[in-house]
Order: structure tokens, then C-alpha cells, then sequence
């Protein structure tokens, strides 16, 4: 009984070493994930850390703590540091922070150089246009023309002058710093304009005021204002006319509809012969006496015999 007892004992323990053993190359072969923290430090309070595109904290008393995962094998993650004022620092993380310690990341910002400003006085004539600078809207210059941009940056900028029925205005101008440039503005009228024709069906000539000028669709720029002629032309279709006004910065639309030409069918021609009626045989006088005369002759001839 007691060998029993120490075989089946012996059983135990095998079994239990075994389902140790196990466990520990299960261990040994799954990594145990540890969360442990990069610390982010910089040079500048208050900057904005970003980690992989995402927002994880500012710079307080210098530094900022960002979560992360453990890991022996390499790692690949994106930190960026910003603040208004400075260059902006980017740095590609590759090793992870081990158990029970941080891996510490400085980012130093560097202080931009003061930017330049100037002023820019814009003196124009018509008033009423709105202003661009830069290809960006600054506004609707007032009806006493004067429009003036302050904190302007120094430099060569575009701008631009637009107001309907006068020519945009666009000029590259030179802004210096800490001072007033002034530029006077004198915008010129739009003269001519454009008119944009279609039809149904495509393809038809047009000509304006007898003139052609292409086919349609088509735009056709740069005409005098006024009032002027359309004609579309096309075979088979009957001419469609119109009088359109052209109005002086402005592309006007025309559209025709053009009628197919009917074409008329001749009536069809009777072919059937018509039974042309024969003349009865009528005497001649001229017939009879030769016939009674033949007749007196015969009767004549038979008495003699």
C-alpha cells in the first residue's frame, strides 16, 4: 500500500514538472506586454507633442510622459513638437521603452526670426472693387477709394483689383517693412463682350451680322457692345435668326432650335392609257357619183348584149 502510495505520488509530481515546464517555454515564446512611457522633452513651455498624427499633451515643467508599449524587437512611430514662433521639430522613434524605465526624447524648437511687416494704401478709381492679396480676399474697397491692408508681409505680394464691367487689375507689389507703400489705381472699362452659342442639333454655322464666326457650340469673344445679328445655317434646316444685345464684360447665351426643311412629295401622275375613240367611215360625195357612174356604165353594157 505505501508503494502505491509513492508510485502515485511520484505520478503527481512528474505530471506537475511536465505542465511547469510547459508554461515556461509558453512564456519564453509569447513576449509579456509592459506599459512603460517615452518622456517627450523640449526646450519651449507649452509645446503642442504630437505622437503618430496624434495629439498627446503639452510641455509642462519641461517635459510631457506618453504612454507606450513595451518591446524587444524594433518599433516605428512619428513624434512631432510644435509652438507658434519656432520651427517645428520631427524625429523617428524606432526602439520601444523597456519595463520599468522611459526612454527619454528631447526635441529642441529653434525661435523663427521676427517676421516683416509693412503697410499697403490703395488709392482707386471707380470705387467698389474688391481687393485680393495673394489670391486672398481683403475686402470691398469703400466709396472714398482709399483701402488700406496694415501688417501686410514685407516681400513682393500679387494684387488684384476686380469690379464688373471694368478689366481686372493685377499687379506684383513690392511691400517694405515697417513702412507705408502707396499705389494709385486708375481701373480701365470693359468695352466688348462675349456671346456663348448652341443649337439643336449641333453644328450649325454661325454667322453674326452676315459674318462667320464657327460652329456650333461655340464662344465667341471680344465683340463690340451693342446689338448685332445671329444667324445659324445648317443644310437640310431651315436658317433660325435672332437679334441679341452684347453687353460689355459679360458672355451672353444664345440658343436655337433649328426647323428641318419639309421637303414636298409631287402627286403621283395617272399612267393609265386613255382609249383614244375611232372616227365612224363617213361618204364622201365624190364616192357616190363614182359609184352611180359604175353602175349606169354596167347597166349600159349589159344591154348591148
Amino acid at each position: 500500500m505505501i508503494k502505491k502510495s509513492l508510485l502515485f505520488s511520484g505520478y503527481v509530481f512528474c505530471l506537475i514538472g511536465i505542465l511547469l515546464l510547459i508554461s515556461g517555454f509558453v512564456a519564453f515564446g509569447d513576449e509579456q506586454v509592459e506599459t512603460a512611457f517615452y518622456e517627450v522633452r523640449s526646450n519651449v513651455e507649452n509645446a503642442s507633442v504630437y505622437f503618430n498624427g496624434e495629439f498627446v499633451g503639452n510641455i509642462e515643467k519641461g517635459s510631457v510622459l506618453v504612454p507606450a508599449a513595451t518591446s524587444s524587437r524594433p518599433v516605428h512611430h512619428q513624434l512631432m513638437i510644435q509652438a507658434p514662433g519656432y520651427t517645428t521639430y520631427n524625429e523617428t522613434i524606432v526602439q520601444a521603452p523597456k519595463p520599468g524605465k522611459n526612454n527619454v526624447l528631447r526635441g529642441i524648437l529653434t525661435l523663427l526670426p521676427p517676421q516683416r511687416t509693412g503697410t499697403l494704401s490703395l488709392a482707386v478709381t471707380p470705387p467698389g472693387g474688391e481687393v485680393f492679396v495673394d489670391g486672398v480676399s481683403s475686402g470691398v474697397i469703400s466709396q472714398s477709394g482709399i483701402h488700406v491692408l496694415r501688417d501686410i508681409s514685407a516681400g513682393y505680394r500679387t494684387v488684384q483689383i476686380r469690379l464688373a464691367g471694368y478689366q481686372d487689375w493685377v499687379e506684383r507689389v513690392y511691400v517694405e517693412s515697417n513702412l507705408d507703400t502707396k499705389i494709385r489705381v486708375t481701373l480701365t472699362p470693359v468695352t466688348t463682350g462675349s456671346v456663348q452659342v448652341s443649337s439643336v442639333p449641333a453644328g450649325a454655322n454661325v454667322l453674326i451680322n452676315g459674318s462667320p464666326v464657327g460652329i456650333t457650340p461655340v464662344t465667341i469673344p471680344e465683340l463690340p457692345a451693342g446689338q448685332v445679328e445671329m444667324r445659324l445655317t445648317l443644310p437640310g434646316y431651315q436658317d433660325w435668326t435672332a437679334v441679341t444685345s452684347i453687353i460689355p464684360g459679360q458672355t451672353v447665351p444664345v440658343f436655337g432650335t433649328l426647323v428641318p426643311v419639309v421637303v414636298q412629295t409631287p402627286e403621283p401622275v395617272n399612267t393609265t392609257p386613255v382609249e383614244t375613240p375611232i372616227p365612224e367611215p363617213t361618204q364622201s360625195p365624190i364616192s357616190l357619183f363614182t359609184a352611180a357612174g359604175a353602175l349606169a356604165l354596167t347597166s349600159l353594157w349589159l344591154k348591148k348584149r
